[in-house]
């Protein structure tokens, strides 16, 4: 018996034991079988330790996913982040890692959020969700002073999709203002819709729809200058137009297939995308960074075309806070969280999380200093930012 085979049969007799389901003991073992050692990682491959971590999402196997960022530029210290729970809903945390609210709203898988978005005349941070439950797109108000999500919907934002709604990520549009939600599903098909303020509230109009090719989630639109990137999970990155009238012709970023013939520096799956855009540059300054799931690694390109490969990294652990692997979602923001974060926040869905004892615990998310990241790479920050 083959050891992630033996280990999926303990987990099972434990759960059993432990007055778990039957419905979360069979998918705690499925999620241990289908699970893949993970691939080679290259050699100029460097570790940057973990600075903190999150509390653990409540349930047990494959439950934590992705994550958005929200910057208190008021109050660096007090910014929040929002997390997925894909089997109940969505966590907001502090920067301190404990849990500030939750939402039990169903299967929510990816998340987003841009702030100072008007709705009903008033400035409010838009949060938007893939929900597997319900097959929609949530849209919902973060409180900042109390992590509390409330919709914002009139009518549900429900997407013509064969499967269920999957990936997600919100696009700003520079050129006219308005704000965008983009969905897709595992069979690769994408929608995009412009979200509207109505009353107090929002609306949702479907204004495109395409199909990638195969299996989709992780995606990231940079705003400044109007680009879409979608992660097809075992072929690689595309870059598309993000407006609603663009053409869906695309230009590959990198592909799957490291150390093979194509030369491609990810492995498969592709999961999160994220951009780091330097607080008062432009677009031409900033990195692409994505989760190669299948090596436990994060590669950093170039914000800017050609997308050069900038290098690869791995999180570790330090002290009582272990590393990231088999990562799923992740975010990266620029802007200065403190002493603690000098130049950004990168935080990375951990999928085998590990307790003080060095037990198996349930998933969560690791906070990571984007100043550890530039010294691990030797990338110089952008001409003009410095670390406060």
């Amino acid at each position: 018996m083959r050891a992630r085979q033996l280990a999926a049969a303990l987990a099972c007799c434990y759960l059993t034991v432990a007055g778990c389901s039957p419905g979360t003991v069979v998918r705690c073992a499925l999620t241990d079988l289908l699970t893949t050692e993970p691939g080679p990682q290259p050699a100029d491959t460097r570790t940057v330790a973990a600075a903190a971590e999150t509390a653990p999402v409540p349930d047990p196997c494959d439950a934590a996913d992705d994550v958005a960022v929200w910057v208190n530029e008021s109050d660096p210290e007090a910014s929040l982040i929002v997390a997925t729970n894909k089997l109940r809903g969505l966590l907001v945390y502090g920067l301190d890692g404990a849990v500030v609210s939750t939402n039990d709203v169903g299967r929510v898988n990816n998340v987003d959020l841009r702030d100072g978005v008007n709705v009903g005349g008033e400035e409010a941070i838009v949060v938007a969700a893939t929900n597997r439950t319900t097959a929609t797109i949530d849209v919902l108000a973060l409180d900042p002073d109390s992590g509390d999500l409330t919709p914002l919907l009139d009518v549900p934002i429900s997407p013509d999709f064969d499967e269920d709604p999957y990936g997600l990520c919100l696009y700003r549009s520079g050129a006219g203002g308005d704000l965008y939600v983009f969905a897709n599903d595992q069979g690769g098909a994408v929608e995009q819709w412009r979200l509207d303020s109505k009353g107090a509230g929002m609306t949702g109009t479907r204004v495109r729809s395409w199909a990638v090719g195969s299996q989709t989630e992780g995606c990231v639109a940079d705003d400044a200058v109007g680009w879409l990137f979608i992660g097809e999970e075992e072929v690689g990155i595309w870059r598309y137009g993000a407006e609603p009238d663009a053409p869906t012709e695309r230009v590959a970023v990198d592909r799957v297939g490291l150390g093979g013939p194509e030369g491609g520096r990810l492995a498969s799956h592709v999961e999160g995308l994220s951009i780091y855009a330097p607080p008062g540059r432009g677009p031409g300054e900033g990195f692409l960074v994505a989760s190669s799931q299948g090596n436990h690694t994060y590669v950093v390109y170039d914000r800017a075309p050609p997308h050069a490969y900038r290098g690869t990294f791995r999180v570790g652990g330090a002290g009582a806070v272990d590393g990231a692997e088999d990562t799923d979602g992740l975010q990266v923001v620029s802007a200065p969280l403190g002493p603690r974060y000098p130049m950004g926040l990168l935080v990375v869905q951990d999928g085998i999380n590990l307790a003080p004892d060095a037990e198996e615990a349930n998933q969560n998310f690791k906070l990571v200093s984007w100043q550890d990241v530039l010294d691990a790479l030797d990338l110089a920050p952008s001409a003009g930012q410095e670390p406060e």
